[in-house]
């Protein structure tokens, strides 16, 4: 048998996948519905049936959601799309903490006042979030890594 004649297809043995966190973090966020993460992570099965369903109805976006911002969502090979590995956070506040209160309390400045940033958190409960505008920013800035505590630090 000559083996030269076969292609040997290249395995990627690594725990953690090529399929970068922010990338998928915001195609969950912003285009979730319609499953468009699934398919850059090579979900083709599930990501057409999340468009068929406008993503379960909206109840399957929201859990992917929280399963890609938590560390636990794979890729098609089954390795885990970390955040962790991307982004090297400095600062003794964590993500997770900082991303759901901006998401669910963000209109009270809730993640500012837990990362140190009181003077832009009273801000916040002030303008209401600065009308919702404020609260996709930061949500933003917390995914790609660009949110610092009140020390400068990453988080």
């Amino acid at each position: 048998m000559n083996r030269s004649r076969y292609k040997v297809k290249k395995m990627n043995r690594s725990r953690y996948s090529d399929c970068g966190f922010v990338p998928t973090a915001l195609l969950a966020m912003f285009l979730g519905s319609f499953g468009i993460h699934r398919f850059y992570v090579g979900k083709v099965g599930t990501g057409i049936l999340m468009l068929f369903t406008f993503g379960g109805y909206g109840i399957w976006t929201l859990i992917d959601y929280i399963i890609v911002l938590t560390d636990g969502f794979t890729d098609s090979e089954g390795r885990v799309i970390s955040r962790n590995q991307q982004i090297q956070p400095e600062s003794d506040c964590n993500f997770i903490p900082a991303f759901f209160l901006c998401a669910f309390l963000g209109l009270l400045g809730a993640h500012r006042f837990y990362t140190g940033k009181y003077l832009t958190a009273i801000l916040m409960i002030i303008t209401f979030g600065g009308l919702g505008i404020w609260i996709l920013i930061d949500s933003v800035m917390l995914i790609t890594g660009g949110f610092h505590d009140s020390e400068g630090k990453l988080v």
